[in-house]
């Protein structure tokens, strides 16, 4: 709203989904299941339909160099979807944008289990070395990981996890994107770390299915590869896949 505007927050008690999300939700939310609908609605540029479309791939801006990562709503919808939740994007060209969550409500001290408790597949304690170059995506990822129950060591280049390998210490999964700015990319880190610890497991991750493709045709079969955004639950899943 660069001229100014209004912005507006509602929340409200949703037991009737819209249809395209209740269709999304059909395998989370059972029958009589009660959402909470958070909405901010703005009176700003708006978004052109193929900007809409693409509010929520990682690193996708429309903001010049410097500016903005493209982060930040696919941060949102990572969060929303570990919450077994939904998010939508309704826009007009010049008139504006709303953004509602649909998130899933509990009466109050009724105990439920969280997506990290329906995974259950990541054994406590185990040792992750975590390398991402982008500081907003690894305190994400950091965050995931101590709430999985991981011992993370988080590293910010493919030469920094090097030295830390060479060092000694020992892990039992490398997550790892694929592209690692203009250094050593994830795909040689992992070869690298495999020869020092064959039985280390390997999750390549990546915002782009390029990238995975390219990954995909040179990994080993045991590698696990995953897209960005995903949720909690999807990555205790692609972990417990590379420790086997």
């Amino acid at each position: 709203m660069i001229e100014g505007g209004t912005l507006n927050f509602r929340a409200a008690r949703c037991v009737a989904l819209p249809e395209g999300v209740r269709d999304e939700l059909a395998g989370t939310a059972g029958p009589g299941a009660v959402f909470v609908a958070l909405s901010i609605s703005d009176t700003g540029t708006g978004m052109a339909e193929d900007v809409r479309e693409r509010a929520f791939e990682p690193f996708f801006t429309t903001k010049g160099a410097g500016r903005g990562t493209g982060l930040g709503l696919s941060t949102v919808y990572g969060f929303v979807k570990q919450s077994t939740g939904a998010i939508t994007v309704d826009s007009v060209l010049g008139q504006g944008t709303t953004v509602t969550l649909y998130l899933p409500s509990h009466p109050v001290g009724v105990a439920t289990s969280s997506p990290v408790d329906r995974a259950g597949t990541v054994p406590a304690g185990l040792r992750v070395l975590l390398v991402e170059d982008d500081s907003a995506v690894r305190a994400v990822l950091q965050n995931s990981l101590d709430a999985l129950g991981c011992v993370a060591t988080a590293c910010t280049s493919g030469e920094q996890a090097r030295s830390t390998l060479d060092s000694g210490a020992g892990f039992d999964v490398l997550l790892t994107d694929i592209a690692l700015g203009a250094g050593m990319r994830g795909t040689a880190l992992a070869a690298y770390a495999q020869n020092l610890l064959p039985a280390l497991g390997v999750l390549l991750v990546s915002g782009y299915s390029a990238e995975l493709l390219d990954a995909d045709r040179e990994s080993p079969p045991k590698w696990q590869l995953l897209q960005k955004p995903f949720s909690r639950e999807e990555l205790a899943r692609a972990m417990a896949k590379a420790i086997v």
